[in-house]
């Protein structure tokens, strides 16, 4: 199974905004100026995503990242909660919100080969000012079985996906096949969790390559924008190791490590 999260950050409202020098805030700079975080809906998309895979219905987790990638911050965080890959997409400041551009350049990265996730989730608005028309807009153009406003979903055994999703007058039951696009709305059942210290330490390590479609190019060939997993690390690849014995042959063998693996440094 292989489940997908598009992202996208809005600027952080605990951090100062660089004035546009148009006047006009709606030409805020996409670039490493803004602070940004993930919005409260795709906070929700991560978690379910990250859940799908704790119960085993999820072998893989992509994330993409549209608005926010050039924040490192913002990737290092994502990083931390050990998605399996974390990619990253720059819209030109004149595209963000546009779901006609990012239906172009994010299918390159969400697929492999002909072949879409099983599912791709995305918060309910995407960069698209609270309109909530990017997640249908994009489903449509990709040609994907779509649901909107989910607040929980599960795997079903035969295939498919089962959603609790907000309905207008009660909460509603609903089965969707693979692959599919299914947008998510905010619940105290998906609060995002936080990730443990190591993997923030490690995430501090990752190198992210920062990408923006080349126009010259079909967009299906877009330069992918990956991030390094948050295993990997400057300091080597090799598996962590338990010494036993007493104290002194702990040591010992402590001691021992660290001057093979400081001679290869």
């Amino acid at each position: 199974m292989h489940v997908a999260v598009l992202l996208a950050g809005v600027a952080d409202p605990r951090k100062l905004l660089p004035r546009p020098a148009s006047g006009d805030w709606r030409d805020l700079p996409g670039d490493a100026s803004v602070s940004y975080k993930p919005s409260p809906f795709d906070e929700a998309a991560l978690e379910i995503a990250l859940k799908l895979r704790d119960q085993g219905a999820a072998t893989r987790v992509t994330v993409v990242v549209t608005d926010g990638a050039n924040d490192i911050a913002m990737m290092r965080a994502i990083a931390a909660l050990k998605p399996d890959r974390v990619l990253g997409l720059c819209p030109p400041a004149a595209q963000r919100g546009n779901p006609a551009w990012l239906a172009q350049h994010a299918s390159g990265l969400l697929r492999e080969g002909d072949a879409w996730p099983d599912l791709i989730l995305i918060g309910r608005e995407h960069g698209d000012l609270d309109d909530g028309m990017a997640p249908a807009y994009l489903a449509e153009s990709w040609h994907l079985p779509y649901a909107g406003l989910a607040l929980q979903v599960q795997a079903c055994a035969d295939g498919g996906w089962t959603l609790l999703r907000s309905g207008a007058q009660q909460d509603e039951s609903l089965r969707v096949p693979a692959p599919a696009m299914v947008s998510i709305s905010n619940d105290k059942s998906n609060r995002l969790r936080h990730p443990l210290m190591k993997n923030v330490a490690l995430a501090r390590q990752c190198k992210f390559d920062q990408a923006t479609p080349d126009a010259t190019l079909p967009p299906a060939q877009a330069t992918l924008a990956q991030a390094a997993p948050a295993e990997a690390s400057a300091r080597g690849t090799q598996a962590c190791r338990l010494f036993t014995g007493t104290v002194e042959e702990q040591a010992a063998a402590l001691a021992a490590y660290l001057r093979a693996n400081a001679a290869t440094h």
